[in-house]
């Protein structure tokens, strides 16, 4: 075997002084054959690099160690990272098992990190993973109980269905920053014990680090992780802000926020950039505009909404077809590319809408006000002008700058109840019609093109001044809900179609086909409540169980149920489509208020109209990064809203329950979902809240309870009852976990 070459010796200082130049002679000595591992001193003598600049070698190689790329071995030598190795962010499960989910590649599966092979690993942290393959069937096989279908599917999956292991190599970046967590004290010790479960029980705390003056035992406080040596050891950390008791109003939101690291206040010089905006808009911003000022344009949005990005009007042609306008505040003639305001809106990514409060994207002297389309006031628009005809098919689409002066505010109920009741009186109540008439057809032929009806109402917990819940709110998804959404994606469908078709690199929502593993699952839910189903694979089979399911008490868990076997639409550069949708083109256009991915679709817009003034855009290199991104944020302000309504939710069933009594007791009809050794899952029927009825918490049966394992049941006798999935019952609070977020219920027998 020949002997490999030694690495060339000859001295040049040619780009030294350029970082760029320095990494690519640095990337190019790592990957090289017959690279020996070097520290940094030898990567300095090796690549010829001066005293005075070896500075930004240390800094290249942090950077480079940082994403993942090199690692030091023995002795602080560097090497590139194994082709298995793979950087992603760490996900705990409550069982002790961990997943990464792959930075720069997110159509590939987790890696199942099995317990115990995390190393220091926290939850969020960003990490090095190296990588082994493992073969075997997919978990989900072994809760099949027909023994021939298991073992054909055993059969399919022996060469096939292969999953990805790994272990925590590495610890590359600590996101634990904002730990949400009790002070304890035990003797001279002081100690931080995390709320989420998914954290370490315990971070140690150094005494002479304390706040001054101190927090008391109970109180919660934001903890940093410092360093963490050894599983074996506690971690340390400190204490970064003293939120206060437990019980202190608003608290609990608090938590939520330090744990999704929410932004709580914008930046002064943010704020200073938006206030030299004027409070209305100029004449000189209406030159080159068409005026809509005197049209009739309303607006359609929540009872509690306060920043308004979407306009509309509806008239019909004289050949019977439809003229619709979709008019969106035109942020972007405000943010522009680079400033103060711009960039923190990208760091944002989006609003964040939490129980008893919002973060908006941008200041509230814009996105409540300048930009926001209230009635009654000039507001800049970017509009998109469709021509429909008879049926709904689309003619002709153009796009304008525009100025327009809202002439009605609807709230949902409001327009909902003149759609229900026209009012010959109200000029408004024909244009509702009108708008209605051409929504109600571009829903069916959404519908009949594949588009999965997966709406469901919303429940939301009404707060008081002091942020308590007084009541739950259930939102139905009715016709001016329904309205409203059919335009929005049809300006969305129209702006992916132009901006794909003029070839420049934009952002689209995306949404892929799902796993044939996760329909299968869903298949098998759906069994579980007597619903036949066939291949799920074909887009058709999907919308005949939700129509079987329509109108039945299990039609909401069987939507839930879809949603979790699908994919989570996303942002991305490639315009793949959207499943759910069942659309080609799509993207987001509508809501640039409170969505940065429509603020930059807008300025794409922008450029493709041919106007003298360029925005500046991403390149297809940057979009790529932004929308993963983007995605990012995005999840975690979804991850937010949904735990903050849950714990209000929670809270208002707790106070309840403090109100019932065992003679009277306070009740809600309920759904049993699952059956396993320890009780009844059920879901309330009218808020769609979860929870467990223990065995214990089964109504009285003189002969006891025995569980069916195969059947998944419980069976009674004296009285004979039989308690399974699909079954509902009448159920009312038994106890309340705000820790674990967990509700007991017991099962109400009828007098």
């Amino acid at each position: 075997m020949a002997e490999a070459k030694p690495i060339s010796r000859k001295r040049t200082r040619k780009g030294t002084g350029n970082a760029a130049g320095l990494r690519k002679r640095l990337q190019k000595l790592l990957s090289s054959p017959s690279y020996q591992p070097m520290n940094k001193s030898e990567l300095a003598r090796e690549l010829n690099i001066a005293p005075k600049q070896r500075q930004m070698l240390r800094n290249l190689l942090k950077e480079l160690e940082s994403a993942g790329t090199l690692r030091q071995g023995r002795k602080g030598r560097y090497v590139l990272r194994g082709s298995n190795d793979i950087v992603g962010i760490l996900h705990f499960q409550p069982a002790g098992h961990a997943f990464v989910d792959p930075e720069g590649n997110r159509r590939e599966r987790g890696i199942f990190i099995p317990r115990g092979a995390s190393g220091t690993g926290l939850h969020g942290d960003k990490v090095a993973v190296r990588t082994e393959s493992r073969s075997g069937a997919p978990h989900w096989m072994k809760h099949i109980k027909n023994a021939k279908t298991r073992n054909q599917l055993e059969t399919k999956y022996s060469g096939e269905g292969r999953s990805t292991e790994g272990r925590v190599v590495k610890v590359l970046e600590r996101r634990n920053d904002a730990l949400i967590a009790t002070f304890t004290q035990r003797g001279r010790f002081s100690y931080a014990k995390p709320d989420d479960p998914l954290l370490p029980p315990t971070i140690k705390l150094d005494n002479t680090a304390l706040p001054d003056p101190a927090p008391n035992p109970g109180d919660k406080v934001v903890v940093a992780i410092e360093h963490w040596e050894s599983r074996r050891h506690h971690p340390h950390g400190k204490i970064t802000e003293i939120l206060g008791p437990p019980e202190t109003p608003g608290i609990d939101i608090l938590q939520v926020i330090c744990k999704r690291r929410l932004p709580r206040t914008f930046p002064r010089e943010v704020l200073t950039e938006a206030k030299r905006f004027s409070d209305r808009v100029t004449a000189e911003e209406v030159v080159g505009r068409e005026d809509w000022r005197t049209r009739p344009v309303f607006t359609i949005d929540p009872d509690d909404a306060r920043d308004f990005d979407d306009a509309i009007l509806v008239e019909k042609t004289k050949a019977g077809g439809y003229d619709l306008a979709v008019h969106i505040a035109d942020v972007s003639h405000y943010v522009k590319p680079g400033s103060k305001l711009d960039r923190e809106a990208r760091l944002r990514g989006n609003s964040t809408y939490l129980a008893d409060r919002v973060i908006p994207m941008l200041p509230e002297t814009l996105s409540n006000g300048l930009c926001s389309l209230v009635p009654g006031q000039d507001r800049l628009t970017h509009a998109a002008i469709m021509h429909f005809d008879k049926g709904a098919k689309l003619q002709s689409l153009r796009f304008c700058k525009a100025v327009i002066c809202s002439a009605r505010r609807f709230t949902y109920q409001q327009a909902y109840n003149l759609m229900q009741k026209p009012n010959p009186q109200d000029p408004f109540s024909e244009h509702l019609q009108t708008a209605w008439e051409l929504a109600a057809k571009l829903r069916r032929e959404r519908f009949s093109n594949g588009s999965l009806d997966l709406d469901m109402p919303e429940v939301r917990a009404v707060l008081d001044k002091a942020g308590c819940p007084v009541a739950l709110e259930r939102i139905e998804n009715d016709e001016s809900h329904q309205l409203v959404e059919e335009f929005m994606l049809a300006a969305n469908e129209a702006v992916a179609k132009q901006t794909k078709d003029k070839l420049k690199p934009s952002i689209y929502r995306v949404h892929e086909d799902p796993d044939e593993d996760k329909l299968f699952e869903f298949r098998q839910l759906a069994l579980d409540y007597g619903i036949n189903a066939g291949d799920l694979s074909n887009r058709d089979e999907i919308q005949k169980l939700l129509t079987v399911a329509r109108g039945k008490p299990e039609e909401h868990a069987i939507k839930v149920g879809l949603l979790k076997s699908l994919k989570r639409a996303s942002y991305c550069e490639d315009p793949i489509g959207h499943y759910g949708l069942a659309k080609t083109n799509y993207t987001h256009f509508t809501s640039p208020i409170r969505r940065y991915a429509d603020l930059v679709v807008h300025r794409v817009l922008h450029n493709i109209a041919g106007s003298k003034a360029k925005m500046k855009t991403p390149a297809l290199d940057q979009i790529k990064e932004l929308a993963g991104h983007l995605s990012d944020m995005e999840r975690n302000s979804s991850d937010a809203e949904f735990e903050t309504q849950k714990l209000k939710q929670i809270e208002y069933l707790w106070r309840e329950a403090k109100k019932s009594t065992r003679k009277n007791p306070i009740t809600h009809p309920a759904m049993i979902h699952e059956v396993r050794r320890k009780g009844l899952f059920v879901e309330l029927t009218d808020f769609f809240i979860k929870g467990l009825v223990n065995e214990s918490d089964l109504p009285h049966c003189r002969g006891g309870y025995w569980f069916d394992g195969p059947g998944a049941r419980f069976i009674g006798s004296k009285p004979k009852r039989v308690f399974q999935a699909g079954d509902r019952v009448k159920v009312s609070v038994a106890s309340v976990d705000f820790e674990r977020r967990m509700i007991d219920f017991r099962i109400i027998e009828s007098s």
